[in-house]
């Protein structure tokens, strides 16, 4: 298997450009850089933000749909459903991951010494930039990471806005489900000059925030999210409860795109850009403290 790794993958490449045309070819700018394939959505934005075309040899079924930001490059590359037998006959050098389950592929993977990254276990805005940095090693590309993550970090402090009074958001999923503190989602409306009211009401971690609540504290905007990816009857759960609808009257409201948030990866800054440029447009930023 270690001496077929190669010429495998070599071989899939051009099956694969003789089906698809559009596909990348190599290059020499990616000929010593080990092939790459990736399992999970999360793992699909790590190595599309950070591998060279050319070292990808595979990418999960979600790459290409509503969650992924990067949907037209995606859709060049063949998908994978994250089983022992798909990855071995692909025989990439590296696998990148999502951070739970699949344990019998990364048991095949790790028994034919197939590298094995995984990626989306860290709950923080700062575990998205250790994620980086550690797909960026993994694939042969820590200058690419490095670069990213510098990005990252300076994007970051042109979008934090301390607002006077730090407007109280309330965050929702089209389920009903929150985020409290200890998350990256409550990190985003710290950067971007927001209180998480969840947080203020002492909740941690991710879960639901009782609507009823609301009423006792009504918050100054509500932040939402893949309310536009949801099922129907998902979505309308939420919609259909008589306080939100009140609330989604008379209080504003931003929605965030899910492919920028479904884990800690290199989309998050694009959240906290969005956030930022919505806060502006409803007249709150550059309110100083």
């Amino acid at each position: 298997m270690g001496t077929c790794r190669r010429g495998c993958a070599g071989l899939l490449s051009l099956l694969a450009i003789i089906a698809n045309p559009t596909a990348p070819r190599a290059d020499e700018a990616s000929a010593d850089l080990p092939t790459v394939a990736a399992v999970g959505l999360c793992a699909d934005h790590h190595v599309l933000a950070l591998a060279h075309p050319d070292q990808i040899v595979s990418l999960s079924h979600q790459a290409a749909g509503p969650l992924s930001p990067n949907r037209a490059l995606a859709a060049r590359y063949p998908t994978n459903r994250g089983s022992a037998e798909e990855l071995m006959m692909l025989s990439p050098d590296v696998v990148v991951l999502r951070a739970w389950g699949l344990a019998p592929t990364v048991a095949m993977l790790e028994r034919f010494g197939i590298p094995v990254v995984r990626v989306g276990a860290g709950f923080r805005l700062e575990d998205a930039i250790t994620s980086i940095q550690d797909v960026g090693a993994a694939i042969g590309r820590p200058d690419a990471a490095a670069a990213l993550v510098a990005e990252f970090r300076s994007r970051l402090d042109a979008a934090r806005s301390p607002i006077e009074g730090a407007p109280v958001a309330a965050y929702f999923r089209p389920d009903g489900g929150s985020a409290g503190a200890g998350t990256f989602v409550d990190d985003i409306l710290t950067a971007a000059g927001l209180a998480n009211l969840k947080a203020e009401l002492g909740e941690s971690g991710w879960g639901r925030l009782d609507l009823e609540a609301l009423l006792l504290n009504p918050p100054d905007l509500m932040v939402v999210s893949y309310f536009d990816t949801a099922s129907p009857s998902v979505r309308g759960a939420l919609a259909r409860h008589p306080v939100f609808r009140r609330l989604s009257r008379d209080i504003p409201m931003i929605g965030v795109p899910g492919e920028f948030w479904p884990c800690t990866g290199p989309h998050l800054i694009d959240a906290i850009d969005h956030l930022s440029a919505e806060i502006a447009n409803l007249g709150l930023a550059g309110q100083t403290p």
